[in-house]
């Protein structure tokens, strides 16, 4: 339980833990972001006992790129994404029902790169060629370029696509196997919850929906159908929460979201996972905080608040203060 006011570093210690999950600071747009004001570099070390063995990681975040090593072993770092295997909390992903598209394709995209290893490199690989079906249009828009030359880009598209596409859905049926189980504890009620993918197109004929999309691709300089524009939505007895629920039934299903995640990675990986809690309890009232506190089990867990009286007197009896100044 890491305690202190707003500024005095609670979100960088929390993130520096998220890190060795997902390669990268979740709450900044560039990781040197992170780095004090007037230091050329930041380095993050850790030490993961998993095993009955122990391993090193130190990444080193520079202006120009992150330096990243496993033991004494330099590796690129997108391959540091799964180190440790994480969920992550805070008051935006808390809104995970109701947020922006982008957000839950995120969430996703991270716990499915935490438990399949060549993913990382599928969406580096779509997201590549997406950006060169985007610049091309773009010349097409200025005469620099042909019609014709889309083709091998959206082949190579859909090509890459496929991979995204079904471990998405892989992952989306396996969270509702027991999202309804956890949502009923923590709302204290039957629930018939799901999550529910949302396709951009009918992926058996993307290639024709890309080709049929030409003229508003063309005219945005964008690609307006792929898994770059998927999303998914919470569900109970056919009503979309994000239409119907009130805001705090969207946050427990949202937190619901969140610990059936933590139980399929440790499903997937054999790893438990470690929660990560930054500032949440803040925004439930006390029943689901305590709520929270009961099915978080015996998973490694860092908790930031700026009151302990927000905490559940079931985590602060069990739990290691740290005060930050």
């Amino acid at each position: 339980m890491i305690l202190g006011p707003n500024g005095s570093g609670k979100t960088t210690i929390l993130e520096g833990v998220g890190f060795f999950a997902f390669g990268r600071f979740q709450s900044v747009r560039g990781d040197f972001s992170a780095v004090s004001r007037g230091e050329e570099a930041g380095t993050l070390e850790a030490e993961i006992f998993v095993d009955g063995g122990k391993k090193h990681s130190r990444i080193a975040i520079t202006r120009s790129q992150n330096i990243v090593k496993i033991e004494e072993n330099r590796i690129p770092s997108s391959k540091i994404i799964g180190f440790i295997k994480a969920v992550f909390f805070n008051p935006e992903t808390v809104n995970l029902v109701f947020g922006s598209p982008q957000l839950r394709r995120r969430e996703l995209d991270l716990v499915i790169a935490q438990s399949e290893k060549n993913y990382v490199e599928d969406l580096l690989r779509y997201k590549n060629i997406l950006k060169q079906r985007n610049n091309l249009l773009r010349r097409i828009s200025l005469k620099l370029a042909k019609k014709d030359e889309l083709g091998f880009w959206d082949n190579e598209l859909a090509r890459e696509a496929s991979a995204i596409i079904k471990a998405r859905t892989k992952l989306i049926a396996k969270i509702n196997r027991g999202i309804s189980e956890v949502h009923g504890r923590l709302s204290e009620r039957e629930s018939k919850l799901k999550t529910k993918y949302i396709p951009s197109t009918d992926y058996e004929r993307f290639g024709e929906a890309l080709v049929a999309s030409y003229d508003q691709d063309l005219k945005e300089g964008n690609t307006a159908v792929g898994p770059h524009r998927d999303d998914f939505e919470f569900v109970e007895a056919n009503v979309a929460l994000r239409d119907q629920a009130s805001r705090g039934e969207q946050r427990i299903a949202a937190v619901s979201y969140k610990l059936r995640t933590m139980s399929y990675l440790e499903e997937a990986t054999g790893e438990k996972a470690v929660m990560i809690l930054d500032d949440v309890f803040s925004e439930l009232d006390s029943q689901h905080r305590e709520a929270v506190a009961k099915v978080l089990g015996e998973n490694q867990t860092f908790i930031s608040s700026t009151d302990d009286r927000a905490m559940p007197e079931s985590l602060r009896r069990r739990a290691k203060e740290i005060v930050l100044e």
